[in-house]
């Protein structure tokens, strides 16, 4: 195994490093699971370069691309989860604006009415 020297490899490296780790404070701080699934899967990217970088690029050749796949899937699922529950809040909240709309509404009219 000799380590093969690719210096954008290496920035790549280094900014996945970063980017799991603030992945990982940002859950634990917030409790959502967006920045943890984005970590991870910088994480998995975070292997590939290393494998790279170790030299291991052709020998791990198919595991290799079943990471950065898996990689891929998982911040297409986490988007995914992240604008479901965005469209679900949305969808609530204006339900509780039409909600409340309708029951000013009636209250208005039953105001005006003769007594």
């Amino acid at each position: 195994m000799t380590i093969e020297w690719d210096p954008i490899i290496f920035i790549n490296l280094t900014l996945c490093v970063i980017i799991v780790i603030l992945g990982y404070l940002l859950f634990k701080k917030s409790g959502e699971k967006l920045p943890l699934y984005v970590g991870i899967a910088f994480g998995l990217f975070g292997v590939s370069h290393a494998a790279t970088l170790a030299g291991l690029k052709v020998s791990l050749t198919l595991p290799l691309i079943i990471i950065r796949t898996c990689a891929y899937l998982l911040v297409i699922y986490a988007l995914y989860q992240y604008l479901k529950t965005t469209v679900i809040q949305k969808e609530a909240r204006q339900a509780w604006v039409d909600f409340f709309r309708e029951e000013t509404s009636d209250a208005a009219a039953g105001d005006n009415g003769p007594e």
